[in-house]
């Protein structure tokens, strides 16, 4: 896996980042609620969850997404992810995210899509748009909007190889397809 420059975001501002796109992703999804840096009762103890996502299906059943944001300067290891499943079933959750400003190693993402896990890797939004270099800098014309923050939500697909999905303010279809996916809400 090529090495990922960290972004340059603090703790909070990476938290309320991924707050906006989670509240943005929520579609028509019932009681949705969305609280950052939550206490839960697992069976072992209290665990505290960067965010926490809930909302309800078939008008009675609760569904609790746990969030994790990673801000590291390495690649997301696969014992992170492996974290992140025990406290989905320490908590009784049905879904889990980890965000990352590293991204995640091919084992991360391998266990991660395994046990339905999402992988998001954030970077700062010129990233996403590459132009010929100007006078050995990039140009950016004015007439292109760029995010400030862009994400990468990273899967293995049916065919073995990773799949990519760009996320940025005004488009947080993967998200949204992800969180309402109720196959994976076991």
């Amino acid at each position: 896996m090529k090495q990922i420059k960290p972004i340059e975001i603090s703790p909070e501002e990476f938290e309320q980042q991924i707050k906006s796109w989670l509240s943005k992703a929520h579609n028509n999804l019932v009681s949705f609620k969305i609280t950052h840096r939550k206490y839960l009762e697992g069976r072992s103890g209290e665990y505290e969850i960067d965010i926490v996502a809930e909302f309800e299906i078939f008008e009675s059943s609760q569904i609790v997404v746990l969030i994790e944001c990673k801000r590291y300067k390495n690649p997301v290891k696969r014992d992170i992810i492996m974290v992140l499943n025990q406290k989905l079933q320490e908590i009784g959750a049905h879904k889990g995210m980890v965000f990352s400003t590293s991204g995640f190693q091919s084992g991360a993402i391998s266990f991660a899509s395994e046990h339905k896990i999402a992988t998001i890797t954030v970077q700062d939004g010129k990233t996403n748009y590459h132009t010929k270099s100007h006078g050995g800098r990039n140009v950016f014309p004015p007439w292109v909007h760029i995010s400030k923050f862009i994400g990468w939500y990273t899967n293995i697909g049916s065919n073995g190889l990773e799949n990519y999905s760009l996320i940025n303010d005004s488009r947080i279809e993967p998200l949204a397809t992800w969180i309402e996916d109720l196959e994976e809400a076991k």
